[in-house]
């Protein structure tokens, strides 16, 4: 499987606008890197793509947690692209806390790929939203969902 080309064939025209608990809302699940995200991962089994447990949301949580920076290495980035992205991620979380979300979030219906942990709505693009909308307590998000066949 080709996780890339499969998440690059999702037609993003056809959605629908809900507010959403951050919650209910799950990890995108790629099976070419699900090993690596679980070697992070530090709660319950059953909920290995709940963002609560995510090196995004602890990140966050624990002050600059080293598991976002590991995962990061783990999937094959250098530490310049690293400390680009975290600087990034921390203007998302700074912004969302000053003047709360300015955009939706895109949220597929059902995984993109069927797998045992979720068969809810997973996180298509807003990773670092979410984990900065649960970190703040944020209780509902604008998402755009998009529906899958």
């Amino acid at each position: 499987m080709n996780f890339r080309k499969l998440v690059r064939s999702v037609d993003t025209s056809n959605y629908y606008d809900k507010m959403l608990n951050p919650k209910k809302l799950s990890a995108q699940y790629n099976p070419e890197r699900f090993h690596l995200w679980k070697s992070l991962h530090k709660g319950p089994e059953k909920e290995s793509f709940n963002m609560l447990y995510s090196p995004h949301y602890r990140f966050l949580k624990y002050i600059n947690n080293r598991a976002y920076r590991q995962l990061q290495k783990l999937y094959g980035r250098n530490d310049k692209w690293i400390e680009d992205k975290i600087e990034k991620f921390l203007g998302v979380f700074h912004s969302i806390r000053d003047e709360g979300f300015k955009e939706s979030l895109m949220i597929l219906e059902k995984p993109l790929v069927k797998n045992i942990y979720n068969d809810g709505f997973e996180i298509y693009e807003g990773h670092h939203r979410v984990a900065c909308a649960l970190f703040l307590g944020i209780k509902k998000i604008p998402c755009q969902v998009i529906r899958r066949k």
